[in-house]
């Protein structure tokens, strides 16, 4: 009696240290792909919100002009951007998903779903985001637009962005529709075009056309960075870090 009372007990042991291991992946893996998901929306909408408004002062955002800090002039794509940092995005929800994966089944450790998290949205993002776009003057390019602020676009806003500025089809459906988790791993679900009930739209000033040759913007330091979280001791910034 006592030998099957003590086996009882080990494998009682066995089955709460399992449960918990599986609970740690879990957790890892749930605070990775949420930093994931609002640091980069917030990357994309910022480059969203630089590129509508250097198309509202006329000045093509696909060929935005910047001056390097050596003086020269230099052309960035900032919708180009964008749809990088979605695509790389999509990337980080897969790699967070296979290590939730290796961690249940005990091929890697839960820290292996930190380290890639932290990969991500540090070297991961800046190999999509060029130095160049480092120096923009945002403030001064968004001053006059609607587009101000820090936070995310609400939806409205989003779609407008995409219609002034051309972007549409599967272009437009990776950057405005992450990945989701399904039973299957991720996917991308069917987008819907509805629109978040109860926010009108944001009211945007007509579009003068763009000048071929637009004159260089000057060069200013960077805007200041916003600490919106971490991730294994590492911080998540807006516009990043």
């Amino acid at each position: 009696m006592r030998f099957k009372l003590l086996i009882g007990l080990l494998l009682c042991l066995a089955c709460t240290r399992f449960a918990a291991a599986q609970n740690v992946c879990q957790v890892e893996a749930g605070r990775a792909d949420q930093a994931i998901r609002e640091q980069y929306q917030h990357s994309i909408d910022y480059f969203l919100k630089l590129a509508a408004a250097a198309r509202i002062k006329g000045i093509d955002p696909r060929r935005f002009p910047q001056v390097s800090p050596t003086g020269q002039l230099e052309v960035i794509d900032l919708v180009q951007i964008a749809q990088d940092l979605s695509a790389r995005r999509d990337q980080a929800i897969q790699a967070i998903y296979v290590g939730f994966q290796e961690c249940q089944q005990g091929v890697a450790p839960y820290q292996a779903i930190v380290n890639r998290a932290i990969f991500f949205l540090t070297g991961g993002m800046s190999q999509v985001v060029p130095g160049k776009a480092l120096h923009i003057d945002a403030s001064n390019l968004l001053a006059g637009t609607p587009f101000g602020g820090p936070n995310a676009l609400v939806p409205q806003a989003r779609e407008q962005i995409f219609s002034m500025l051309g972007i549409q089809g599967p272009v437009a459906d990776v950057i405005r529709n992450p990945l989701a988790i399904g039973p299957g791993g991720p996917f991308r679900a069917p987008w819907s075009p509805i629109l978040m009930p109860g926010l009108p739209p944001v009211a945007l000033p007509s579009i003068p056309p763009i000048r071929v040759s637009p004159p260089p913007l000057p060069r200013v330091p960077p805007p200041p960075r916003i600490e919106i979280g971490k991730v294994g001791g590492h911080r998540v910034c807006l516009p990043w870090c």
